[in-house]
């Protein structure tokens, strides 16, 4: 057991809190009883006699049953370590005469409460190296090396459980949260406020009182995290504040199976608005990252997954500017069985596999699941060369474009011609000469959101969901991919090709999820942007606009989603867990 998995005060995890304080006080008392052994403490009494011969007799007999005292806390220390997990270690103290024994400066390898853990000294200025690791005990500070030898520790007992260390976001990769003031009127009307009140243990919706607020569980989340936990050890880290985290942490682990002292907010990293794992206690070449942002993970993009963002509430959509009906305003969630949740376990489980089936146990030390994560990703748009039509700014290099870039982490060829090894050109327009050129000669005509859904799918995705519109049907596509511009009018929708605005009295949509169209009376509410439902496109992938953290446009695929059914009125909803 790693120094992570020590009993915390916080209010996740608190039952074992007296031990591991405990713990530092034995050491701290075995330090302070040792260095009362040294020659020279003031607090030693002085001779108070001549006979020199009775003095040093009696100093022997002193030393020795210091010693002796010395030597039993040592070993009560350390049986207590051994049963906490624990290796932080006090000073080496000589056995031998009080002098000849030579004192050892204190390396310092951490502090608790403001005091050294092995020596006792208070901290002070020059003493601010190293990281907090407040989340597993208040007040608790490890140096670098003693960082650094207990993830060497940790990494041991992880390969030989044949577990790799998991990191979760909250906010839009696990849950999604609303405050009460935000709530729409057509989720109030539907009774959302009170479906999070039931006493329903098959719920997915909760009030925090507390903070005013509901809180959506993503479909699927519990099962993910009950398979999951088989084959990581797994953190919550999240930009939001430590009570925020620690109410979701409730509701995720209720038995505090889980995250027990690894629940990790916004007060415990190190560099603003970022997060790092230099506050975990496990090493980066074992380390998996599940987020929907991949800017706040600006020094570790090689081992972040980036997760599609769930957006149920409305005021999500439009925190990221979609003018849709949200999930829960159209009475809809993700499916579980082929959600983002359920999706990414499956690429999970091939990342464990690989990395413990397709090396020696003797060579596991030396993997890295970067590399593990950068070849299965490689094999999603393998075979496949590219060539883009109109994607990208007439005066920009392809080569330093997102999508370019996207599509060769994917495992993708690109070019920027076209030979009859192409076989795929990826265009937003039919009227272009390279697009022409893929129909006569029957390559793959496919919209950049083909990119988009592999990447976040993880597999190669049929193109026939994802074909190119004609430029007579570009007027009534549902979302402006240009500029991502809003439309004044109700009856206006974002246009998907050109930022064209359609007119007022245009009241027939493109069906980004099947390419079908609706009719101008269908209003009846049942579809996530109010379109009518085509049964038999059920299982097609909607797409979305969506900005990147960078600026530029793309689309992105939401999962899957099916109907929320009603439980006892029209006003009641009844949430899928």
């Amino acid at each position: 057991m790693s120094l992570a998995e020590a009993p915390s005060s916080s209010p996740s995890s608190s039952s074992g809190s007296e031990d591991f304080a405990a713990l530092l006080d034995a050491e701290l008392e075995l330090a302070s009883g040792a260095d009362s052994a040294f020659p020279g403490d003031p607090s030693s009494p002085s001779p108070a006699t001549d006979d020199e011969g009775e003095e040093e007799d009696s100093e022997e007999e002193v030393e020795v049953e210091v010693l002796e005292q010395n030597g039993a806390k040592r070993r009560r220390v350390e049986e207590q370590r051994q049963d906490h997990g624990m290796s932080i270690s006090p000073d080496k103290f000589a056995t031998g005469p009080s002098k000849n024994v030579q004192v050892e400066l204190c390396p310092h390898p951490g502090y608790f409460g403001g005091l050294c853990f092995r020596c006792g000294k208070p901290q002070d200025e020059e003493d601010v190296s190293g990281v907090a690791f407040g989340y597993i005990h208040k007040g608790l500070r490890l140096g670098t090396s003693e960082i650094d030898r207990l993830r060497g520790a940790d990494l041991k007992n992880l390969l030989r459980e044949r577990k790799l260390v998991l990191i979760l976001d909250l906010d839009h990769t696990l849950i999604n949260s609303t405050k009460l003031q935000d709530i729409s009127s057509a989720e109030n009307e539907l009774g959302i406020r009170t479906a999070a009140l039931k006493d329903d243990p098959d719920r997915s919706i909760f009030t925090i009182d507390s903070m005013q607020m509901l809180t959506k569980l993503r479909p699927f989340v519990h099962k993910f995290l009950k398979e999951a936990s088989i084959m990581f050890e797994m953190y919550i880290y999240t930009m939001g504040d430590k009570a925020y985290a620690i109410e979701i942490a409730k509701l995720l682990d209720p038995t505090n199976v889980y995250f027990p002292s690894k629940v990790i907010s916004n007060s415990d990293c190190t560099q603003r608005h970022q997060k790092g794992l230099d506050v975990i206690l496990g090493a980066e070449s074992v380390a998996v990252i599940l987020d929907d942002t991949e800017y706040v993970w600006q020094k570790h993009k090689e081992n972040l997954i980036l997760m599609e963002r769930y957006h149920y509430f409305a005021s999500s959509c439009r925190q990221f500017g979609f003018g849709v009906r949200s999930l829960s305003e159209s009475m809809q969630d993700e499916r579980e069985s082929d959600g983002a949740l359920a999706t990414v376990l499956d690429v999970l489980k091939r990342i464990h596999a690989i990395f413990f089936d397709t090396a020696a146990e003797t060579d596991l030390s030396s993997q890295d699941v970067r590399q593990v994560i950068k070849t299965v990703r490689k094999e999603v748009l393998k075979g496949c060369k590219l060539v883009f039509s109109r994607v990208f700014p007439n005066n920009a290099r392809p080569q330093e474009q997102m999508m370019w870039k996207m599509a060769e982490h994917l495992g993708a060829v690109c070019s920027t011609d076209v030979d009859s090894t192409v076989t795929h050109v990826v265009a937003v327009d039919l009227g272009t000469e390279k697009a022409r050129w893929a129909v006569g000669n029957k390559k793959f005509l496919v919209h950049p959101r083909w990119i988009e859904a592999a990447n976040f799918r993880w597999h190669r995705q049929p193109e026939e969901d994802f074909h190119v519109i004609p430029p007579k049907e570009k007027s009534r596509d549902k979302v402006n991919a240009v500029c991502g511009q809003k439309e004044t009018s109700k009856d206006k929708e974002e246009n998907a090709v050109a930022g064209e605005k359609e007119t007022s009295n245009d009241r027939k949509e493109e069906n980004d999820v099947a390419g079908q169209k609706e009719t101008s009376n269908d209003h009846d509410g049942n579809d996530v942007d109010g379109q009518k439902k085509d049964d038999a496109k059920e299982n097609a992938v909607a797409c979305r606009f969506v900005g990147t953290d960078r600026g530029d446009c793309f689309f992105y695929p939401l999962v899957q989603v099916q109907d929320v059914k009603f439980k006892s009125g029209p006003r009641e909803i009844s949430l899928l867990t």
